[in-house]
């Protein structure tokens, strides 16, 4: 007995000593004041509202959703343990000595978090806005540590304003702010963003509002699809060292406007610059100020040149089909057939060197897996393959794979395998393609599945279906449209491509093309800015293995079409970031190279490089590029020497000297829209403006 009660007292003594084991519960401040001295727990569900004061902050625990509803500052540690999320059900004060140690999710509602002091995110936190949220800095510093990031789910406003954003360091995979898909938008308002490496703005829509300042020697590229805008009464200003670089993923020229003639532009030099690639860049409406020593260029160093091997890595005894580059650039997934229990690999990538860092065994009778795609977020890894559990869901955590969901598409021996495999850009839905599949309805090849959950917990259900060619003419590639995420495109088995729309509920055919009346589209991706669909595949009518159609929201038109080969053709294309490079690797190619890249300008295809992989007929799988276009990873079966399954190249860029028209420069203001859209343009007193390229003045007056 005198046992049991001196082991109650150390529980007791341990459980009031130790801030961490603090009793997890809801605080009403509502009736009467609460004041927490010690670092606080929540678990789901809890919720803090009225006067609650937590004096030495609060954890909110792995997939716990936490409500939040008070008036008095917080202090102290914040902890949302990486899948944690921090619920706002009214504005949240910070006070100055708040730290935050981790990465977590935020649902912001609309409200606001106003800090009292400086605030530092960690190395590698990353910051998910999973609803519109307001930051207001109140004058003070948000510092983002080395390749910390705020990341918007879809649709989600981010405002941060009244602010100095500091950066250390972040690699252009890893943008300090990164949209899920181009409904995203941010605001900056009254800002001063600090930037110590290349911020590239890729997806989504930016605000400038008020005073927004770029600072440091680094550029801020917008490389968006979408437009954005400085607004009226407000002025975007690059101090001396920064560059404004404008090399959006289309070739579209104006998608940054100035809303009226009170918003401006002013590069203040010196050795400020002003970057355009040959896609050309408008500036309309507002004003423009050229200070000190400013450059203008319209010769980007966006030529591709040449590929490097830099590193391969063994697969196994048959090969790998299918790779894919996390959104960080950080790791490789690859999958295939003949890894046994490691039918599922991933690896770091450093730059230099592929490292193992974890597997996982597929399973099923076959053990095969087709294709593997990382989420947008890269928490998540899918998998299809063979028969009977086709379909599977890991969490990734950077060191681990955790099996969190697993569907059986179809238990038909041999021909049993799924194929096709996509996310939606908002990260709610997956679209496969499967041989004679088994959920209800039976036969559907094509399926498109929810998808929810946190990194530790996840649920797949089946929301629709269509037999889109029969139970043995599978869709063998699946691709959703980065600016609508209700578009989805199909290569099919029986020779044609296929766009869908989804409503949430149900598939309705837009457009169906032919490729080729015994042919079989294996590969098809639509562009960066959703204008254009590559397709690849074997057997075309036209006999032009790669093909890229123009579309228009509801129909397609060819573009151009290249040959590839006359045996077994490619049984992938991928895009890279820009829209400007086309991938393709397959089978038996005419010049004998598995592995080519080509240049698309908008109109035509031009072979830029290629490369040999082995004398196997099977050849290359599949290439993924690298967000920032630095690098490409392939996978394939029987390679030659010197070469192995899995391999990784860097690509070199030259700048581009050929001639260009004087629309395709920098032109400033737009004189067949009238007056209104000229750009008032100033070189103040003692300015030098260095040009390389070309620049039009496009004025009325």
């Amino acid at each position: 007995m005198r046992k049991q009660v001196l082991a109650f007292i150390v529980f007791l003594s341990v459980f009031f000593s130790c801030p961490t084991l603090v009793q997890a519960t809801s605080l009403n401040g509502t009736v009467t004041q609460v004041y927490q001295d010690k670092h606080y727990v929540f678990r789901d569900g809890n919720t803090a509202k009225g006067y609650v004061r937590l004096n030495n902050g609060f954890t909110i625990l792995a997939a716990a959703s936490v409500g939040l509803d008070t008036f008095v500052t917080v202090s102290g540690a914040i902890d949302l343990r990486t899948s944690g999320q921090l619920d706002l059900r009214g504005d949240l004060f910070l006070d100055a000595h708040v730290t935050w140690s981790r990465s977590g999710n935020i649902y912001g509602r609309g409200n606001a978090i106003h800090l009292s002091g400086s605030l530092s995110l960690p190395t590698d936190t990353i910051v998910q806005f999973i609803d519109d949220t307001i930051i207001d800095g109140h004058g003070h510093a948000l510092t983002l540590g080395a390749h910390a990031q705020l990341l918007l789910a879809s649709d989600v406003s981010l405002t941060l304003r009244n602010m100095t954003i500091q950066t250390t360091r972040n690699s252009s995979n890893i943008p300090i702010i990164r949209c899920f898909d181009q409904k995203g938008h941010v605001t900056l308002d009254n800002v001063e963003l600090a930037l110590a490496d290349d911020f590239p703005f890729r997806t989504g829509r930016m605000f400038f509002k008020n005073d927004v300042v770029m600072t440091g020697t680094s550029c801020f590229i917008y490389q968006s699809v979408m437009q954005s805008y400085v607004a009226p009464q407000s002025l975007l200003t690059f101090d001396p060292g920064t560059t404004l670089y404008y090399y959006p993923s289309t070739f579209e020229k104006d998608l940054i406007q100035l809303q009226s003639k009170s918003a401006g532009i002013y590069l203040k030099g010196s050795s400020t610059t002003l970057q355009t690639t040959h896609t050309g860049m408008r500036l309309s409406k507002g004003r423009m100020w050229l200070d000190n020593k400013v450059t203008v260029s319209t010769r980007a160093n966006t030529t591709l040149t040449s590929i490097t091997q830099v590193d391969t890595a063994s697969y196994g005894a048959t090969g790998a089909y299918s790779i894919d580059f996390s959104p960080n650039g950080r790791f490789v997934a690859v999958v295939g057939e003949g890894g046994g229990a490691t039918s599922v690999q991933v690896y770091s990538f450093d730059g230099a060197a592929l490292t193992s860092v974890a597997t996982a065994n597929f399973g099923g009778t076959e053990n095969k897996a087709f294709c593997t795609r990382w989420s947008i977020d890269g928490q998540y890894l899918a998998v299809v393959g063979g028969y009977p559990n086709n379909f599977k869901v890991y969490g990734f955590d950077g060191t681990s794979l955790t099996l969190l969901a697993t569907v059986s598409l179809s238990s038909v021996v041999d021909i049993g395998n799924a194929f096709g495999l996509a996310w939606s850009f908002d990260q709610q839905y997956i679209i496969v393609g499967t041989y004679n599949p088994t959920p209800v309805p039976t036969g559907d090849g094509l399926q498109v599945y929810r998808f929810s959950g946190t990194p530790v917990a996840a649920s797949l259900t089946f929301v629709t279906g269509l037999n889109i060619a029969g139970p043995s003419l599978p869709p063998f590639s699946c691709s959703w449209h980065p600016t609508n995420s209700a578009l989805v495109a199909v290569g099919v088995g029986d020779g044609t491509f296929k766009i869908y729309s989804f409503n949430g509920s149900s598939l309705t055919l837009v457009t169906s093309v032919t490729y080729g009346a015994a042919a079989s589209v294996l590969a098809v991706k639509f562009s960066p800015d959703g204008h254009f669909l590559a397709v690849g595949g074997n057997g075309p009518t036209n006999g032009n293995e790669l093909q890229v159609y123009s579309f228009n929201g509801t129909t397609c038109a060819l573009v151009d079409s290249l040959n590839y080969g006359t045996q077994i053709s490619p049984n992938s294309v991928q895009w890279d970031s820009t829209g400007r490079y086309i991938s393709l690797s397959g089978r038996v190619p005419t010049n004998g190279n598995e592995f080519q890249i080509f240049q698309f300008n908008g109109s035509s295809l031009t072979l830029v490089t290629s490369s040999n992989y082995g004398s196997n007929s099977n050849g290359h799988a599949e290439t993924s590029w690298s967000k920032d276009g630095k690098y490409i990873a392939l996978c394939g079966q029987g390679p030659a020497a010197g070469h192995d399954e899995i391999e990784v190249y860097s690509v070199s860029y030259r700048f581009d000297t050929t001639t260009q028209a004087l629309t395709n420069g920098l032109t400033l203001g737009n004189s067949v829209l009238g007056s209104s859209f000229d750009l008032d343009t100033y070189v103040l007193s003692g300015a030098t403006v260095n040009l390389a390229g070309q620049l039009f003045y496009d004025s009325t007056s």
